[in-house]
Formats: structure tokens, C-alpha cells, sequence
């Protein structure tokens, strides 16, 4: 199967009305992470981070015990007998309360629900113990990232650079993000893209128009189906965000697949850990060639140097702009990611 055609299924899945049956430990999880990043308000590269952390510690905790695969970061010895589903619960009730703690009592309620179909005995209280473990020793391991630092925005102005967008005209958005320590990656900078088309070239031009057509907000060469998937994946404030909305059809596709607790432990593991790299890799492109949003390329067509770019001053777009710079798409890049990741999981 391409690329594209699972895209397709994805999208049928996830519209799909049918609903699945409870997942396991893993899917549990998941869907509670998703609802705090919502209810937060949790900016995509932050998900990012949050949904690799809590998945390399469920990964690990469960991925201890079976000894079936490579090990993310843990590789101490745990009983082989540890209960699976209490490992993966601990690890995750111990991440996601460090991440979102004002929704401590949905994480115990959930953690307590797990374990009480668990009986109670030296199995079960070992994989609680290895579970908390591997989560405090991943936590620990990514404290110091550099998620938190502080960088000073990139310089440049004039054409081509990037400015505060209306209506909110916010500031710069995670500029450090770029240069955080990656989970997977060799180095931040691995697979920085070569930069956006020149001002001045046909390509800039043919770009830009296109998007003039096609992603103004009134009047738009748009068809009605357009519209709908500009929608379904805009992913904007609010919301699961792209790594999560991924995550949201990773859940359905595995469901399809009737996954076990140990495929989907591996599975939202390499998920999670290849978008918060793309992450990365998409922030530190951002930040390195600091690129101007379609309103501000559109609404100042005259200053580009480019006689086939038009400017309209009134030019608003179809979706919301982000308060970062446009090249590369963040959103694109978790998406070229995680379907990568489903397509070699499930050898399509």
C-alpha cells in the first residue's frame, strides 16, 4: 500500500461511525494522554514530547518483562513473571501526572480501574515497581533536554522573512525547540531539508499563487471535499494536535489489526518517537531558514522581487496561521512520519 492510499484508510477509519471495543493498557493511555493535551491546550511539538515519553516508558516497562526487542533506555532485570499490564499502567500513570498533574484524579481513576482486574500478588506488585521504575528513569534521562531553554528568536527582516500573522500577531513560538536532544536522531540538524524556493524563481511564484487560489479563505478555488480535509486536519488550538490525530488512527488501525498489548506497546512507541524527532527536525528548520508565512508572502507581493506574484492586501487564509515561520510544515512533517511508521509496522 502507498502512502497515499494509507492516508486514504486512515481517514476511513478514523470517519468511520463504527466504535471499537475498550482497548488494552496501551490504548487506555493513550486516550488519556490525548484528553489532557486537549483540555490543556498542549502545542504540538509539547505533545510531541509528551506522547514519545509516555510510550518509550510504557515500551520499556513491557518490553522488560517479554524481552522480545531491542530496548529503548531501561535495560535493567525485571522478573519475567512481572505483570505486563501493571508495568504499562505504573509507567504511564507516572508520566502523564508529571506532564498534566491538574488531572491527577482521571490518571488514578484510570490507573485504579487497570489494576483492579488484576489479581493482587507478587506478580502484579512487581511490574508495578519495574513500571514506575522505567518511567522515572526515562523522565530523569529527558529533564535536561533542552525543551525548556531559553533561545533568542533568529534575526532577519524584510521579504521573505518571517513577521507576527494576524489576528493574534503572536510572538515567536518554541524557537528552541529545534535544538532540543533528539530521541532517535543523531543530531538535531540530521535531516535539515535544503531551503525554500527563492523569491525571484517560477517555483516561488507557482507556490505562491497556489496557495492564493487555494487556501484564501473566501472565494477560493476550493471544491466542498477540499474544504473537508483542510479541516480534518487542521489539528488547531484545542485540539489532539497532528501527533496526537495520529495517534487517534494508529488506534484505530491497530484495532483493525487486532494488535496484542505487546505490538501495541511497540507500535506507539516507534509512533511517538518518530514524530517528536520530526518535531525536531521540523522546528529546527523553521528556526534556521525562518521563512514567512502565505498571509505575509500574499499580502506583500510587490516587495518580493517576483513580477508573477500579485499582492493582495486583504488576503486572509481558509485556516488559522501558527505563530512560527512557515518552511518546513510542521504538520507535514509528523504526518510523513507516522505513516511511515504504520506502513513499515504493518508492511504495507
Amino acid at each position: 500500500m502507498t502512502t497515499h492510499n494509507l492516508l486514504k484508510t486512515a481517514v476511513l477509519l478514523v470517519c468511520s461511525a463504527a466504535q471499537f471495543a475498550r482497548g488494552d493498557a496501551v490504548t487506555d493511555w493513550n486516550n488519556a494522554a490525548l484528553d489532557a493535551i486537549r483540555a490543556d491546550n498542549t502545542p504540538p511539538p509539547k505533545a510531541s514530547r509528551q506522547l514519545a515519553i509516555l510510550h518509550a516508558s510504557i515500551y520499556d516497562a513491557v518490553n522488560g518483562i517479554t524481552r522480545t526487542h531491542e530496548v529503548y533506555f531501561v535495560a535493567s532485570a525485571v522478573p519475567a513473571s512481572a505483570s505486563k499490564v501493571a508495568a504499562a499502567s505504573a509507567a504511564a500513570h507516572e508520566v502523564l501526572l508529571n506532564f498534566h498533574p491538574t488531572h491527577a484524579a482521571t490518571f488514578d481513576a484510570l490507573h485504579a480501574t487497570t489494576l483492579a482486574a488484576i489479581r493482587s500478588g507478587p506478580q502484579k506488585t512487581a511490574g508495578l515497581a519495574w513500571g514506575e521504575s522505567v518511567a522515572e528513569q526515562i523522565l530523569a534521562a529527558r529533564a535536561n533536554d533542552g525543551s525548556n531553554a531559553t533561545v533568542p528568536p533568529p534575526s532577519g527582516s524584510g521579504p521573505g522573512y518571517w513577521v507576527a500573522t494576524p489576528p493574534g500577531f503572536g510572538a515567536y513560538s518554541l524557537p528552541q525547540w529545534g535544538f532540543i536532544t533528539p530521541f532517535a536522531m543523531m543530531d538535531h540538524a540530521q535531516f535539515r531539508p535544503p531551503g525554500p524556493p527563492a523569491l525571484a524563481s517560477a517555483e516561488y511564484a507557482a507556490d505562491c499563487n497556489d496557495v492564493k487560489a487555494l487556501g484564501v479563505a473566501l472565494g477560493s478555488t476550493r471544491t466542498a471535499d477540499q474544504d473537508e480535509i483542510a479541516l480534518f486536519w487542521a489539528d488547531g488550538a484545542g485540539t489532539e494536535t497532528p501527533p496526537g490525530h495520529w495517534n487517534s488512527i494508529a488506534q484505530d488501525v491497530a484495532s483493525a489489526h487486532g494488535n496484542t498489548l505487546e505490538q501495541n506497546a511497540r507500535l506507539f512507541a516507534l509512533l511517538n518517537l518518530a514524530m517528536a524527532d520530526a518535531a525536531i527536525c521540523a522546528w529546527d528548520a523553521k528556526y534556521t531558514f525562518n521563512f514567512w508565512r502565505p498571509v505575509t508572502a500574499i499580502r506583500n507581493g510587490d516587495t518580493d522581487g517576483n513580477d508573477a506574484t500579485i499582492p493582495d492586501p486583504t488576503w486572509s487564509s481558509f485556516i488559522g496561521t501558527p505563530p512560527f515561520p512557515d518552511y518546513v510544515s510542521g504538520h507535514s512533517t509528523f504526518s510523513g512520519a507516522a505513516s511511515t511508521v504504520l506502513a513499515l509496522f504493518y508492511g504495507t
